[in-house]
């Protein structure tokens, strides 16, 4: 079963699951808790990425996030990310540590999503791995940025649900994407463009002080990995060494974008 998490304070978060409920057949197991298909929709009072997911129970395959997502530089996004900290933990989770990813299932909803998005005021993108909750279970966020206006949308919520409840995923190579911004555009385009799906991405602002064995974490938390995704332009020296290493070490491919 997938859980999707909604939280009571983040208000793209209960606008999601709001639409979740009003288009599709879930019923209601408690106040907090409905169930669809393979689905159960779970609400809680605290903002997610501070939730304690420990003791998550044992029917559970994997856990999406409902979220907005805010951007100081007001980036009208529609994004998925995978979750945890190549640094210290200031959003929640733990200082160095990730959760493990959900290549197939993530980037079957972004995909989705930019197959059935027709505009033009949002980009339509991943994100680096950033950010808690921690947990134990293959999870990812997927959010709406970066204001009240965007996150209200009907038309955009429906698309977001709906690659959550629709999009289909594809038993393509997975890869652990590396370097660019935090916004990952050239690994974005590659993927849209490619038939693989991408796990953790580790953005080129961490490459100064990630150690190697954190690197090796990430390849063990994509399930069915690859190989690298990189961004060769945008990652550091000492990285790509480290990814050179790692991928004779382990048999990995390197695709260089």
């Amino acid at each position: 079963m997938i859980l999707l998490i909604a939280s009571r304070k983040d208000r793209a978060s209960v606008s999601m699951s709001s639409k979740l409920l009003e288009i599709y057949d879930f019923k209601a197991v408690n106040d907090d808790i409905y169930e669809y298909k393979n689905f159960r929709l779970q609400i809680i009072d605290r903002l997610h990425i501070y939730e304690d997911m420990k003791n998550i129970d044992g029917d559970i395959d994997s856990v999406i996030f409902l979220s907005k997502h805010s951007s100081k530089a007001d980036i009208k996004s529609l994004t998925v990310h995978p979750i945890g900290n190549f640094r210290k933990a200031e959003l929640g989770g733990y200082d160095n540590e990730i959760v493990c990813s959900n290549p197939m299932k993530m980037s079957a909803s972004l995909r989705y999503i930019r197959n059935n998005y027709n505009g033009t005021d949002f980009e339509v993108t991943f994100e680096a791995t950033h950010h808690g909750p921690y947990l134990q279970k293959p999870s990812f966020f997927i959010e709406i940025g970066t204001t009240e206006n965007e996150w209200g949308r009907g038309d955009i919520q429906k698309i977001m649900v709906d690659s959550i409840i629709n999009g289909e995923p594809m038993k393509y190579n997975s890869y652990v994407g590396i370097g660019g911004g935090h916004y990952s555009p050239k690994l974005s385009n590659y993927f849209f463009e490619n038939n693989i799906n991408i796990g953790h991405i580790i953005p080129k602002y961490v490459h100064e002080f990630i150690q190697k064995d954190e690197i090796e974490n990430a390849v063990k938390k994509t399930p069915d990995c690859r190989g690298f995704l990189m961004d060769s332009h945008g990652s550091k020296g000492r990285m790509k060494q480290m990814i050179r290493e790692i991928s004779e070490s382990y048999g990995l491919e390197i695709i260089n974008i």
